[in-house]
């Protein structure tokens, strides 16, 4: 299967590349390096050198760079780690963070739709949980994220969702 691996040049990404590779996919990472490295790409090689990684440094806000590089590759299903991802900072810098992971997530749905690629998973986190009201957390658990950054994920679950039930209908 070919796969476009969204930030994939971060920690989470880069291992993620390491064994769809090690599987035997094709795989594409696109990465403005914002929160990664090429030096991550440039081991990701290392371990799988038989692998070919694809790289192309782009912002998935950018939906024209990612249509040239859907256009390339033609990913038959996404992988979404692109963001940013501090707690902290995103109270203190909201626009950015609801730019980067809602406006972001946004222009790769866009740019898959044109593609014709409806697979995606998405890199969520338990910040949209909130404070727990049981443990462990369950997909059960109510959704009530307290940050900047819990809520631009729930945000981003809630696209998703969204352009899911809508591409099934159109079925």
């Amino acid at each position: 299967m070919r796969v476009l691996v969204t930030g994939g040049a971060g920690y989470i990404g880069s291992h993620t590349l390491v064994e769809l590779l090690r599987q035997g996919h094709e795989v594409a990472c696109v990465d403005n390096y914002s929160n990664g490295a090429p030096e991550a790409l440039r081991r990701v090689g290392e371990l799988v050198p038989e692998g070919g990684l694809e790289a192309h440094e782009a912002d998935i806000r950018d939906t024209e760079a990612l249509d040239r590089i859907f256009d390339i590759f033609r990913p038959q299903a996404v992988i979404h780690f692109a963001g940013l991802k501090a707690v902290g900072e995103s109270v203190e810098k909201p626009v950015e963070y609801y730019d980067v992971n809602v406006t972001g997530t946004l222009s790769l749905l866009r740019a898959m739709d044109r593609a014709g690629c409806g697979r995606i998973i998405f890199s969520s986190s338990a910040t949209v949980y909130g404070e727990p009201v049981f443990l462990p957390y369950t997909e059960e658990h109510p959704l009530a994220p307290t940050s900047v950054y819990g809520h631009t994920k729930r945000m981003a679950e809630q696209i998703l969702t969204d352009w899911a039930v809508a591409r099934t209908e159109a079925r």
